[in-house]
């Protein structure tokens, strides 16, 4: 029987933050694939291992959106709240990547409304621009060189694995969302290259008697260059492992109330197109030469500015990351009770 009235404090204490948002639309839930006896019993030696079986366990109640800082939980009733989410927290994910639930049942206090299991991703970075600016075009008047393209986002972080040991759900069951986190946003283009200066106006010319020619203009400004194309999305991160164990007569009602979305993240934005180079000064214009040659020459234009470079190339779904795995094996109560409940049981 379960002890719906222990007394007892979970054997993790969860804190409540603010509302947890998956960036991604939910895709079709993970094919599973079923674990072979041999399998299961390494796996329960290793929960048997790893877990504290002389911690008592009490029911355990995820509210709003719960963060939890540990690494094993152990209940005897997981009862989720309307639309709860319990998230195994970036503090457990420092030292941990292998997290175990262990309960004897899994309520929804709302079965149109059911909870969600999930891993904290990190905020979604960018990558750095490209530092720096393309060359200087060639004096003169020469056009500014082509920015580099940006950097590549950064490649999302992959989900962890989650071992999922429980007897009963009797109405609906929880999401496990371990989808590999969504990969980062692609650099900034480089700055393309100024244009050169343009060359000075030659200087007028006399002899003793006239102006053989007046001062010349200055020559216009180089074009400035286009800015480098932006960077390459990141890749996505590749999605966890799940197992689920329970006794084989409950497994097919089980798997069937338990949505697992293991799917690899997708790619990230591509960058945006580095700013185009600036227009080169024009050149001065040449010098008057007095008396017979009155004027200076005009000076030139300044060259136009660079063009905006391009974005950067949308993933065509290379870089989405590798989707993971959904193990469902059978147990029976005695090795619920021996290797994963211990003595805790109420």
């Amino acid at each position: 029987m379960i002890n719906r009235q222990s007394m007892f404090k979970p054997f993790i204490v969860a804190t409540l933050v603010s509302p947890f948002v998956f960036a991604q639309a939910t895709p079709p839930a993970a094919t599973q694939k079923n674990l072979q006896p041999g399998d299961v019993a390494t796996i329960l030696l290793q929960i048997k291992q790893t877990s504290i079986p002389t911690i008592p366990a009490a029911d355990y109640v995820v509210t709003g959106n719960q963060k939890f800082d540990g690494w094993f939980l152990k209940a005897n009733r997981l009862i989720f709240k309307k639309n709860a989410t319990l998230v195994f927290s970036r503090t457990a994910l420092q030292s941990r990547r292998v997290f175990y639930i262990v309960a004897q049942e899994v309520d929804m206090e709302d079965n149109s409304a059911p909870g969600t299991i999930a891993w904290e991703q990190p905020p979604t970075s960018t990558a750095p621009a490209s530092s720096g600016q393309a060359a200087t075009g060639p004096y003169p008047s020469g056009a500014g060189h082509p920015g580099d393209i940006g950097n590549a986002g950064p490649t999302g972080e992959s989900a962890p694995t989650l071992y999922f040991t429980v007897l009963a759900i009797p109405g609906s069951g929880p999401k496990v969302d371990f989808r590999g986190q969504p990969g980062g946003i692609g650099g900034q283009g480089q700055k393309g290259g100024s244009g050169a200066a343009g060359g000075g106006g030659a200087s007028a010319a006399q002899n003793l008697f006239n102006c053989m020619h007046g001062a010349g203009n200055g020559g216009d400004g180089g074009q400035g260059g286009p800015g480098g194309p932006g960077g390459n999305p990141g890749a996505g991160g590749s999605g966890g492992t799940v197992t689920i164990l329970s006794s084989a007569n409950l497994l097919p009602a089980l798997t069937s109330r338990v949505r697992v979305l293991v799917s690899g993240g997708v790619a990230g934005q591509p960058g945006s197109g580095g700013p185009g180079g600036d227009g080169g000064p024009g050149g001065p214009g040449g010098a008057q030469q007095l008396p017979y040659c009155q004027g200076n020459g005009a000076n030139g234009r300044t060259g136009g500015p660079g063009t905006q470079g391009p974005a950067g190339q949308a993933d065509n779904g290379a870089l989405k990351g590798t989707d993971g795995d959904l193990l469902v094996g059978a147990i029976t109560p005695a090795d619920f009770t021996n290797f994963v409940y211990g003595g805790g049981q109420p």
